[in-house]
């Protein structure tokens, strides 16, 4: 176990001049935030404690589900506004709804059906819940800490049940075929992306964690300038185009970091990259 005297401030390279203009921190969850065993690490509290402290504002963007991120904000004290399922909803410091974008049912009626043709599993996102057609225990080892799990509806009831984004899970290969036939759907009206190699996500178009942050930083007459992103997937692709200061986990895939060559890196999650970052060139 990496110890926190490792990474003491003491022990820090020159912190960058460029970065001190910046005064909004936006954190991913999955992959960035949270370790390999789904849980913040001792390292990840005590630097993003570290930046509340010195009055920094911090942001949450990640595709979970906003009841599924409540146990991590009362692990950080609170008062830290959150961007949910990937930009569907975006709900202020004081845990205030503040935008919501949901999918129209032609969406569940044209692309359900359709992904049941395959081997996936399939999810919804709800304002309140998480539902699934089919048991599926490899997803639930993400939400033992959270203890947001998901309840199960036959398809027919699904399809007629309004969503904030529409989940599919499965194998990467399995998913590329899906997502071909869903865009030969051309009419609809959506955003498709992959969180991770075996979550391919749909949420209505234009919605995206970087246009949400543009709603959430303009709420708060806050720059987009001023702020920092750290992301592992791709679905922080649009975060990544719309801050000025992009930080790639060394654990993303290949095809995020050749879209962003000269973002910084951060070492990876399992190595409390975001603190180590953090304590280096911030704290």
């Amino acid at each position: 176990m990496t110890l926190l005297t490792e990474i003491e401030p003491a022990t820090a390279v020159k912190k960058i001049a460029a970065l001190d203009e910046v005064n909004t921190f936006v954190f991913d969850m999955d992959g960035t935030l949270l370790n390999d065993e789904h849980v913040i690490s001792p390292q990840n509290l005590r630097a993003l404690h570290g930046l509340r402290e010195r009055g920094f504002n911090l942001v949450i963007a990640t595709g979970r589900h906003v009841n599924d991120v409540q146990f991590h904000l009362q692990q950080l004290g609170g008062d830290i506004a959150t961007i949910t399922c990937n930009g569907a909803n975006i709900h202020d410091r004081n845990g205030e709804l503040i935008y919501r974008e949901g999918l129209p049912l032609l969406v569940n009626q044209t692309l359900l059906p359709l992904a049941a043709q395959f081997n996936v599993n399939l999810n919804m996102f709800t304002d309140s819940e998480w539902l699934t057609i089919a048991p599926c225990e490899a997803m639930l080892d993400a939400h033992e800490q959270t203890q947001f799990f998901y309840r199960q509806i036959d398809l027919q009831e699904m399809i007629a049940t309004p969503a904030l984004k529409i989940l599919f899970y499965g194998e990467h290969a399995e998913l590329l075929k899906l997502k071909a036939k869903i865009l030969e759907h051309t009419s609809l009206q959506i955003n498709l992306t992959f969180s991770d190699d075996c979550y391919l996500e749909v949420m209505q178009k234009n919605i995206s964690k970087g246009y949400a942050l543009k709603v959430l930083l303009e709420k708060l007459s806050l720059s987009v300038d001023q702020a920092m992103a750290f992301g592992d997937g791709l679905n922080d692709v649009e975060l990544f185009r719309t801050v000025a200061h992009p930080v790639v986990m060394e654990n993303a895939g290949k095809t995020l970091k050749q879209l962003f060559p000269n973002a910084r890196r951060a070492q990876p999650n399992h190595e409390d990259g975001v603190a180590k970052f953090l304590f280096d060139y911030i704290l």
